[in-house]
């Protein structure tokens, strides 16, 4: 077994499956909770990096798009030893502005964070269904 599948199990072993929600949104007239990138970050660090791991984060473009350049997150997670994985993930864009790719790109480090470690919020969703007239937000 390789030193990153080993460290990843034991930290895993020590991470909740679930981290409570500590914020509240709302979509419509709906309120929602979440989990924050901050306090998912804050609960899962130090078990990280007690096991020799850390997870690396940044916004970039994939020139493989079909329409050209794609806006990305890249999640890497890398062992003290140098082995690592990683994955980039589209980066989906309803307002084209700074702070339109400022909140996509916190809502995919987030659920990039959970997804590599395997950790969900309390629910399934990051908010409630939308009805089938209310446009999903993303």
């Amino acid at each position: 077994m390789s030193a990153l599948v080993e460290a990843l199990v034991a930290a895993q072993a020590e991470l909740p499956c679930a981290i409570g929600k500590d914020a509240e949104g709302q979509i419509g007239t709906r309120k929602y909770g979440y989990l924050t990138l901050d306090k998912l970050i804050a609960e899962t660090r130090p078990i990280l990096q007690k096991h020799g791991l850390t997870i690396m984060q940044w916004p970039m473009y994939d020139k493989r798009g079909e329409d050209g350049a794609m806006p990305v997150l890249r999640t890497v997670i890398k062992h003290v030893s140098g082995e690592y994985a990683a994955h980039s993930m589209p980066l989906y864009l309803t307002d084209k502005t700074m702070q339109g790719l400022g909140a996509a790109i916190t809502y995919a480090r987030r659920y990039a964070w959970q997804s590599v470690l395997g950790i969900a919020a309390e629910d399934d969703t990051d908010g409630p269904a939308p009805t089938p007239t209310e446009e999903v937000p993303f």
